[in-house]
């Protein structure tokens, strides 16, 4: 029997709803966070991001440990000024056999009046790692219920092929700035 890629999901778990892993982080922005002109850097924002998304991938495995393996397609539509609450929300969109994808929606608005905005979204890719000897572990399947769910899982296969081409890439091209 031949072994399976990380891109098939481990069938030997109960599946879980994408809707189980959905996680909300919330901040209010500080000076410390910003550039010269008010606005927030896009580092602090990506790193939020990780830390929503990572533990939408944890809330999914359950236990063990998750590591980041890529951000890909964080795409910024508004800026993010200092004093606004900044709402993060991620859910587990696709699973192979020991990854996760995350997708990260990003939200601002000022503290002074109720105005949301979404300012961001992309997606994250985590390694879900044993507690002990901190290699990859099986995930659980995700739930695909629904026409929507056969839809998600879809475009997330897409964008695994992308990212599987980019990694390839940049494999082949990391010696050349040593």
């Amino acid at each position: 029997m031949g072994e399976r890629s990380d891109s098939e999901p481990n069938s030997s778990q109960n599946a879980r709803p994408a809707s189980a892993s959905r996680v909300c982080l919330s901040i209010i922005t500080e000076p410390g966070q910003a550039n010269p002109y008010g606005t927030l850097h896009g580092g602090v924002l990506l790193r939020l991001a990780d830390e929503c998304g990572a533990i939408a991938a944890l809330r999914h495995v359950g236990h063990g440990q998750i590591t980041t393996a890529a951000i890909d397609s964080m795409t910024f539509l508004s800026p993010v000024y200092v004093g606004e609450r900044v709402e993060l929300v991620a859910e587990v969109t696709s699973v192979g056999r020991t990854s996760i994808e995350s997708r990260i929606e990003i939200y601002a608005e000022p503290l002074e009046k109720a105005e949301r905005r979404k300012v961001g979204v992309g997606y994250a890719l985590y390694v879900a790692l044993d507690e002990e000897a901190r290699r990859p572990q099986e995930v659980p399947p995700l739930a695909v219920i629904t026409e929507d769910d056969r839809r998600r899982d879809e475009a997330a296969r897409v964008r695994q092929a992308i990212r599987l081409a980019r990694r390839a890439e940049a494999l082949a091209h990391r010696q050349e700035f040593h």
